[in-house]
């Protein structure tokens, strides 16, 4: 009797690991991802060169951005773009460290987007940006 408790104990606990694990796997996958990308922007708000594309995997409207490395003295914002550099989001500040969220996502599921980078217009010098972005909430 104690043999058959202590391997039912056993295969409960084993059949839970795998529930919870399968869940947390399916949860982040639904969710999308997040694209690291490094950016060079130019002085006075110029236009910035296209780093890494993120896949949409969702169909909400939140594009999601983190700043990682923001040498600029003034600060920069960011916006979702599709490959023809069209805005696809609402401008949103660039954080260091903290996650922003642009509203008004208009990217479709299944299609590649990019971050927008842009200093501010009274920013005189041309950066290089590392920041990580999604075009899904996150």
């Amino acid at each position: 009797m104690k043999l058959f408790k202590k391997n039912n104990v056993t295969a409960m606990v084993v059949a839970m690991g795998l529930v919870t694990g399968l869940t947390g796997t399916a949860l982040a996958s639904a969710s999308g991802y997040w694209t690291i990308t490094q950016e060079t922007v130019g002085a006075s708000g110029a236009w910035s060169s296209f780093g890494n594309a993120n896949l949409k995997q969702s169909s909400d409207n939140v594009a999601s951005f983190n700043g990682d490395s923001l040498p600029a003295f003034f600060g920069y914002n960011v916006r979702l773009i599709n490959a023809n550099g069209a805005g696809r989001s609402d401008w949103v500040n660039l954080k260091k460290d903290q996650t922003t969220y642009a509203h008004n996502n208009s990217g479709l599921k299944g299609y590649y987007y990019y971050a927008d980078v842009r200093s501010q217009p009274y920013e005189p010098n041309l950066s290089t940006v590392k920041t990580h972005f999604s075009a899904d909430r996150k």
